[in-house]
C-alpha cells in the first residue's frame, strides 16, 4: 500500500469515526442524559449559553412564577459576569457546564476540547449545539461529568414569532422532558412569558434537573429520540390535533373520512377522528394511570367535537379492546387482510416504547375499537347541575 492510499484509508476512517460520535452521540444520544419519568408531571427547563444581557429578565420571569431551572453556563461568559453567576445561585437554580468557549467539539483539536471541558464547572455537561466529537464522552466522564441533551428544543433562535414556537412546545413537552432554551435571544423572553403559564395550568412542574429521575439513553431510547423528528414530521403531514395540553395528555386525532372496514353504525367514508396514542407518555403509565388519563383527555375531546360537528365517532386499531369497553368503547374485528400489518405496527412500538415482545400479538385479535361522539359528550360532558328544591 502506497503512502497517498494509506492516508486516503486513515482520512475516511477518521471521518466515519466523526460521523458515528455524531450519530450515536447527538442524535440518538446514547448513554446521555434526555428525559426523566413520562408518566410523571416534572420537568425541567434547561438555558444556554449564558450569562447574558437577558439573565435578570429570565431570573424575574421565573421568580415569577416560583420555578427553578438550570443553566448551562460557557465559561467565557461566566468569568466575564461574575455577579450574574452569583445572582443565578443565590435565586436557588442549578448551574451546570456548556464548555468554556462556544465551539463545536468537531472544530477543534482533543487537547482543545479537554480543557474546554475542564474550564467550565459543572457535574452535568451539555456540548454546544449537541455536536460530539469521538472524544466527548470520554473526556466528560474522565473529569466527572455526565453529558445532558434534551427531548424537545424551544427553537428560540428561529425568526417565528413566540405564540408559534410555544404551540409547538406545548404539542411535544411530556412528563419528564428535558427542555432546550436560551440565555441571549430577546425571544426568549416572550416564549417564556407564554409558556410558563401554560405549563403550571396544565399541570407540569419545571423543577431543576437534578430532581428529575434521569437515567442515560439506552440504544433503544436512542432509536425513540431519532423517531421524535420523524413524530413531528408526520403530525405536520397529516395535521394531527391535540385536544388539551396537560402533562398526562395521551391523544392526537386526525381528521379523516373513515378508511374501514365498515362498522355496524358507520360505513366506510363517515367523517372521524383517528385517534394516534401518545405512546412515550403510556410507557411509563400503570394501568390505573392510564384509564385515569383517558377519562381526563376524552373530558377535554368534549370541545374538540363542539367544534367538528361533522366527526361521527373516534376510532383507532388495537389488541386491547377488552379494556376500552370499560371507556365506553366499542369493538369490531379487523380483515385478516389488514392483520399483518396491525401485527408488525404494534410488535415495533411495543419493543420500541416498552422493549416487550408482544406476544399478545399471537394469540389475541386486532380489532377497530370505536367510540361514538354521543357516548363521549353523554358520558365525559359537563353534567347539569341538579335543580334545586
Amino acid at each position: 500500500m502506497d503512502i497517498a492510499t494509506l492516508i486516503g484509508s486513515l482520512v475516511v476512517a477518521v471521518l466515519l469515526l466523526y460521523a458515528l460520535a455524531e450519530v450515536l452521540g447527538r442524535w440518538m444520544g446514547v448513554g446521555a442524559l434526555a428525559w426523566g419519568n413520562r408518566a410523571e408531571p416534572k420537568i425541567a427547563l434547561t438555558f444556554d449559553d449564558g450569562p447574558s444581557e437577558q439573565t435578570e429578565a429570565i431570573l424575574e420571569l421565573l421568580q415569577k412564577y416560583n420555578l427553578k431551572a438550570t443553566f448551562f453556563l460557557t465559561g467565557q461568559q461566566a468569568e466575564q459576569r461574575p455577579d450574574l453567576v452569583e445572582k443565578m445561585a443565590s435565586a436557588g437554580h442549578q448551574l451546570e457546564a456548556h464548555g468554556y468557549w462556544h465551539r463545536p467539539a468537531v472544530l477543534m483539536a482533543p487537547w482543545t476540547e479537554w480543557v474546554h471541558i475542564q474550564k467550565s464547572p459543572g457535574k452535568f455537561y451539555r456540548p454546544p449545539w449537541g455536536i460530539h466529537s469521538p472524544f466527548t464522552r470520554l473526556f466528560a466522564r474522565m473529569q466527572g461529568k455526565q453529558v445532558v441533551l434534551w427531548d424537545i428544543e424551544s427553537q428560540d433562535w428561529l425568526d417565528k414569532p413566540a405564540e408559534q414556537l410555544v404551540q409547538r412546545m406545548m404539542f411535544y413537552i411530556k412528563g419528564g422532558s428535558v427542555v432546550l432554551l436560551h440565555d441571549g435571544p430577546a425571544r426568549t423572553l416572550s416564549v417564556l412569558e407564554l409558556l410558563l403559564p401554560r405549563l403550571v395550568e396544565n399541570g407540569y412542574q419545571p423543577v431543576k434537573l437534578g430532581e428529575l429521575p434521569l437515567k442515560p439513553l439506552s440504544p433503544r431510547q436512542g432509536l425513540i429520540r431519532i423517531n421524535q423528528g420523524y413524530e413531528e414530521r408526520y403530525d405536520r403531514k397529516v395535521g394531527n390535533i391535540k385536544v388539551g395540553y396537560r402533562y398526562n395528555h395521551i391523544l392526537r386525532l386526525e381528521l379523516q373520512p373513515y378508511p374501514g372496514p365498515d362498522l355496524p353504525e358507520y360505513p366506510k367514508g363517515t367523517p372521524c377522528a383517528h385517534i394516534h396514542f401518545e405512546s412515550a407518555r403510556m410507557a411509563d403509565m400503570t394501568p390505573m394511570q392510564v384509564l385515569r388519563a383517558f377519562r381526563e383527555t376524552f373530558r377535554e375531546s368534549v370541545k374538540f367535537l363542539e367544534e367538528h360537528p361533522e366527526v361521527r365517532f373516534l376510532f383507532g386499531y388495537s389488541y386491547l379492546g377488552q379494556g376500552a369497553l370499560a371507556l365506553g368503547f366499542k369493538t369490531h374485528p379487523v380483515p385478516k387482510a389488514m392483520e399483518l400489518q396491525s401485527k408488525i405496527t404494534t410488535a415495533w412500538f411495543a419493543w420500541l416504547y416498552r422493549g416487550e415482545i408482544a406476544r399478545h400479538l399471537f394469540t389475541d385479535p386486532a380489532q377497530v375499537v370505536y367510540i361514538s361522539r354521543e357516548t363521549i359528550l353523554d358520558k365525559y360532558g359537563p353534567k347539569p347541575k341538579a335543580e334545586l328544591h
